[in-house]
């Protein structure tokens, strides 16, 4: 999600109704006394305008994600009925929304969810929000991790990767920990209102894990971004830092942390997902342990991926 050029369609829009997005952009509340008259087609625009600072494609695929929340209605619906007057219920959404839509916030969080590999993943500012191409870490773990194992998902944020994970594969135990009680009440309700059965667990990655704890294989997706690293302003404003951050001149601290982990309770597989430039490093690190590993490509032909497992464990035969 970038940022870009202003939306052109405050260019576009003539008489009143210009003027009334105009007042939604610069004066939110004069806005709402408007709204029992507004068609969708005008709403649509409103939303539009809220999100100009966004491209906007961006702030189009936005309106579709929204409005499909409030309505479920289909675009080419929409499209028809765009000269009608928009449901109350659906502007009284567009009003308690208004200020976080006038903002960079992202849609997901104003929407309080995301749907990450079929999915309906519960979400709020304490957590970040699943990327779709994580589910490719989901996807190799279901395949290559044998029956009844115990998995250990480090960093589980909203839980995304222990709940999807646990819905492919409901054989495998599995276990999330985090180090914010803040991100586990989100883990835990996301596994109660999709009826998961899983555990959710607070610790810290810097100690060492607790005796309690067993594990076949371990997922995980630490925080990788240098300090010094560009990030979009929804990011970098909107996201918990906790989640995003590796210490400043040490970005593979928390893949060690992981192994050593992973030593510790041996645990004979580990996935990760990487910063596209630190994938051979990890895959480096994990070797110096006596790990055997591949590193998988994405889509677009980058590595993103490091599959890492003992010699002679159960799993699929790693590629050369």
């Amino acid at each position: 999600m970038g940022l870009g050029k202003t939306n052109p369609l405050s260019r576009q829009i003539k008489g009143s109704t210009h003027e009334v997005l105009l007042a939604l952009h610069h004066h939110v509340a004069k806005v709402l006394r408007y709204l029992c008259h507004v068609t969708w087609r005008e709403l649509q625009q409103a939303f539009l305008l809220a999100r100009s600072h966004f491209q906007d494609s961006e702030a189009r695929a936005q309106w579709r994600l929204w409005i499909d929340a409030q309505t479920g209605l289909s675009p080419g619906r929409l499209y028809l009925e765009g000269g009608r007057p928009a449901s109350n219920e659906v502007l009284q959404a567009f009003t308690a929304h208004a200020s976080a839509l006038n903002s960079a916030m992202p849609i997901q969080q104003i929407l309080g969810f995301e749907y990450f590999d079929d999915l309906k993943i519960h979400l709020n500012c304490h957590v970040l929000i699943p990327r779709p191409e994580t589910i490719e870490l989901v996807a190799l773990a279901a395949e290559r991790l044998p029956k009844a194992a115990r998995v250990l998902d480090l960093g589980t944020g909203s839980g995304c990767i222990a709940l999807a994970l646990k819905n492919r594969r409901p054989d495998l135990s599995i276990t999330g920990i985090d180090l914010s009680p803040l991100a586990l009440e989100v883990a835990v309700q996301n596994a109660v209102m999709l009826g998961l059965d899983l555990r959710f667990i607070e610790a810290d990655l810097r100690d060492d894990p607790s005796d309690s704890l067993q594990a076949d294989a371990i997922l995980c997706n630490p925080p990788y971004i240098s300090p010094e690293e560009y990030l979009e302003v929804e990011v970098v404003e909107f996201e918990p830092s906790l989640a995003l951050y590796a210490p400043s001149g040490d970005p593979l601290f928390y893949y060690r942390r992981a192994l050593a982990w992973a030593r510790v309770l041996g645990a004979n597989q580990v996935g990760f997902e990487c910063h596209r430039d630190r994938v051979g490093d990890v895959a480096q690190l994990a070797q110096s342990l006596g790990y055997q590993t591949q590193e998988i490509q994405d889509q677009f032909a980058s590595p993103r991926w490091v599959w890492a497992q003992n010699p002679g464990s159960q799993a699929l035969p790693l590629k050369a």
